[in-house]
């Protein structure tokens, strides 16, 4: 289908990162901050991704690794494509800022749209801008969205129909954990960050309270100086949708 594990990127910029190789990737726990960090730690996080991202991860679930998960952006619109090892896709996800979230699934053949992260990975209801934000080193926080200072020092995010506490760590700036809040006060997702390279997380923990889980693993990363999104499956809607 065009977006495969195998990324066709054109040429790339200086900015290449092998996390599996990177000497002294930063983790840390999180800590507590008083308005002025808050504000340092917003400024530095908060700040638009720069250019177009091209990520490869291995994917590990709870019965199945050796899985690939591929993300490639170009300006407000994107591709999240998961792949079997021997490289075919499982499924492919499609979004940008004004239209709906597509999944596409490849063994059934059919599409249909989807709100948020969990409908792709099973576990976290994050919508998928939000979280590339997140994979690319950024607050998980689009325009619109609410971010101040919580409990603890910890900071909140919100959205709409969702809301998490995040906890950071400095030298430099990063996200090492986010929690759902509910207001029910019932237990979330959760997500844990860590082999960080500056803000960019090599690992990726997603938990949710029935036990499911999944884990990411950064191969490669790269910021194309061009790129172009593959064409999209012309598939008919799954039934039922």
């Amino acid at each position: 289908m065009g977006c495969r594990t195998r990324l066709r990127l054109r040429r790339a910029s200086a900015i290449a990162l092998c996390v599996v190789a990177c000497v002294g990737c930063a983790t840390g726990r999180g800590i507590e901050l008083d308005s002025d960090e808050l504000a340092v730690a917003v400024a530095q996080l908060n700040r638009p991704i720069t250019g177009d991202m091209a990520a490869l991860y291995d994917l590990r679930v709870a019965r199945s690794g050796g899985m690939r998960l591929a993300v490639l952006t170009v300006g407000d619109e994107g591709r999240m494509t998961i792949s079997e090892p021997f490289g075919s896709a499982v499924s492919l996800t499609a979004w940008s800022a004004l239209g709906p979230t597509i999944f596409f699934d490849m063994d059934e053949g059919c599409r249909r749209e989807v709100d948020d992260l969990e409908e792709v990975l099973g576990v976290g209801s994050l919508p998928l801008n939000q979280a590339v934000r997140l994979l690319g080193g950024r607050l998980p926080a689009m325009p619109g969205d609410e971010v101040e200072l919580g409990d603890g020092g910890r900071l909140d995010v919100r959205g709409v129909g969702w809301a998490v506490e995040l906890r950071l760590a400095s030298d430099p700036w990063r996200v090492v954990d986010l929690a759902e809040h509910r207001t029910n006060g019932g237990a979330g997702w959760r997500v844990e960050l860590s082999s960080h390279t500056s803000s960019v997380p090599g690992r990726i923990r997603l938990e949710n309270p029935d036990g499911r889980w999944v884990e990411l693993e950064l191969k490669r990363l790269e910021w194309p100086e061009e790129a172009s999104l593959p064409a999209l499956p012309g598939f008919p809607v799954c039934p039922g949708w």
